[in-house]
């Protein structure tokens, strides 16, 4: 193909994300296949019991996603109809849905222009004698200024419910986020694009066994015995319903596969650690004049390195779309993290939301891209791709 600044431009797709799926986890999901047992068994119990360890929680519940993370801990609480949960505009939806599935109100705090997390002085703002907990979104691996958060939540009698989805890896003062850092939840993401891959699943973490309990009856239709306590041959146990319940068990199939990526997770991170230091000096010398710059993460954060966001100066704002279609041309997978929540149908139309209630999420919502990062991401492709992001800008 031809070249761009004595560069030749690549003749496959750069992908946003690739995961490290190898022979260790065909083998754990072969020896998951043959055991005979591949909904929710010991393999989920023990992958419970080491990511509770990993992110120094005191309890863990595998579940089928994030989103079902997330519901389970506000029902848990008892959070529903009349009740309001603050939470960032600038975020996946699930954040925002599972406080509408619970009959509760979403109310939408703004976000830092800087590590595009939740604004603890907005979200300050918005208390009132209905609110019952904040779900602060450590977004792309940055993790929230959880002190102010925290003290937050305690001087008005609330729970923080951490949405940890990209962030397994990130610590906040040397502790790692969520439980370990002593909110009431945390809720993680095993999906196909996340730092710890079960292809679908996720894992609710509780501080308080009374609290993973509610939870754990809770995501198997309100079952007092789950199938493994009912099938293992360990006796008979007739089961009850004590609740109207969801099917958001974890299987032993997706726990296979979190088993094996639980190891992997400190190595891979180094290498998008590496590869996002690649990316700040790249586009620092690229663009000294600002018109493009990297989501930020305080010094006293450990940033999870999940996503690479970058940000187009306000004035080529209206130019976003344009750059991430010129970069697929490219061969530059590239996309948005996250269309601002106060602005879309159901929020508008249901809540009366508007984008002027977030004005900080709504603009980083359009000057916002998303670049690719994963482990085996070489110098040579972040080279690639800076350099076709400055033929973009350039226009």
């Amino acid at each position: 193909m031809a070249p761009y600044g004595g560069m030749e431009l690549r003749a496959e797709l750069l992908r946003l994300h690739q995961a490290d799926i190898g022979a260790e986890e065909e083998a754990e999901v072969l020896a998951a296949l043959r055991s005979g047992w591949l909904t929710r068994g010991p393999r989920t119990a023990l992958f419970e019991e080491r990511f509770a360890a990993r992110v120094a929680a005191p309890y863990a519940l595998g579940v089928n996603s994030c989103t079902a993370a997330l519901h389970l801990a506000l029902l848990a609480a008892g959070v529903g109809q009349g009740d309001e949960v603050i939470v960032p505009a600038l975020t996946f939806a699930a954040t925002a849905n599972v406080v509408v599935h619970c009959g509760a109100t979403p109310v939408f705090a703004d976000v830092h222009p800087d590590t595009h997390t939740l604004d603890p002085a907005h979200a300050a703002s918005l208390i009132t004698p209905r609110t019952r907990a904040i779900i602060p979104v450590h977004f792309a691996g940055v993790p929230c200024d959880l002190a102010a958060l925290r003290e937050l939540a305690e001087r008005h009698g609330l729970f923080l419910l951490e949405d940890c989805a990209h962030s397994i890896e990130a610590q906040y003062l040397g502790a790692p986020v969520g439980v370990g850092g002593g909110s009431r939840f945390g809720a993680y993401s095993f999906y196909a694009t996340k730092n710890l891959i079960c292809g679908e699943g996720g894992m609710l973490t509780c501080r308080d066994g009374s609290d993973l309990e509610r939870a754990r009856v809770l995501s198997l239709h309100g079952m007092s015995s789950d199938a493994w306590r009912r099938y293992s041959g360990e006796g008979f146990r007739l089961y009850d319903i004590a609740a109207a319940g969801f099917k958001y068990n974890m299987s032993d199939l997706q726990a296979a596969l979190g088993l094996v990526q639980l190891g992997k997770l400190d190595a891979n991170h180094q290498r998008r650690q590496a590869r996002l230091a690649q990316y700040g000096d790249l586009i620092a010398a690229a663009f000294p004049g600002g018109e493009v710059t990297l989501q930020q993460c305080p010094p006293n954060r450990k940033h999870a390195c999940h996503l690479c966001i970058v940000r187009l100066a306000p004035g080529l704002a209206p130019r976003r779309d344009a750059v991430i279609t010129a970069l697929l041309k490219s061969n530059v997978q590239a996309y948005v993290h996250y269309i601002c929540l106060t602005g879309t149908q159901l929020y508008r139309e249901r809540f009366h939301t508007r984008l002027t209630d977030t004005p900080v999420a709504a603009v980083l919502s359009r000057r916002s891209i998303t670049l690719p990062l994963f482990p085996a991401m070489t110098e040579a492709d972040v080279d690639y791709v800076v350099a076709m992001l400055s033929r973009a800008v350039a226009g």
